[in-house]
C-alpha cells in the first residue's frame, strides 16, 4: 500500500487487492459474504485510504521460487522433450516390424502440446476464478 492515502489506485492495483481476496476466498480465509463486501469496496475505490485496511488481515503472498516459475519457452522445450519420444517409440515400433498402427502419435501429441502449453497456471487460476465468481 501507499503512504499517500489520497494518492488515486490505478486499475492495476485494483486487481492485485482483488487477486489477494480471491486468493483468500478460495483458501477458505474469508467467508463469501465478507469477501463480496471487500471486493466491492476495492473496486469501487478511487484512492489508497478507500482500500487501506482490507487485507491487513490476511497473510502476505507467499513469494514463488525461481525454480518454480515456468516460462513460455520451458514449457516448449518439454513438450519437444515429451513428443520426441512418443515419436521415438513409434518409430521403433515401425523399424521392427510392428507396422505402422496408423498416425497414432497425433492422438497423443497434439492434447498433450496443447495441455502443456497451456501451462500449469492456467487452470488453478480459472478454478480459483470459479469458485470467486459465484460458483460454489
Amino acid at each position: 500500500m501507499s503512504d499517500h492515502p489520497d494518492m488515486r489506485l490505478s486499475d492495476r492495483d485494483r486487481e492485485g487487492i482483488a487477486e489477494r481476496l480471491r486468493d483468500a476466498l478460495a483458501e477458505g480465509r474469508l467467508e463469501r459474504s465478507e469477501f463480496d463486501e471487500r471486493l466491492g469496496r476495492v473496486l469501487r475505490a478511487k484512492t489508497y485510504g478507500e482500500v487501506q485496511g482490507l487485507t491487513r488481515d490476511l497473510p502476505a503472498p507467499a513469494p514463488v521460487p525461481e525454480r518454480a516459475r515456468w516460462s513460455g519457452s520451458t514449457h516448449l522445450r518439454a513438450a519437444v522433450g515429451s513428443l520426441g519420444v512418443v515419436w521415438g517409440i513409434w518409430a521403433v515400433v515401425l523399424a521392427t516390424g510392428g507396422g505402422a498402427q496408423g498416425w497414432w502419435p497425433l492422438y497423443v501429441s497434439v492434447p498433450w502440446a496443447v495441455s502443456r502449453l497451456a501451462g500449469p497456471g492456467r487452470a488453478r487460476r480459472r478454478l480459483r476464478d470459479q469458485i470467486t465468481e459465484g460458483g460454489s
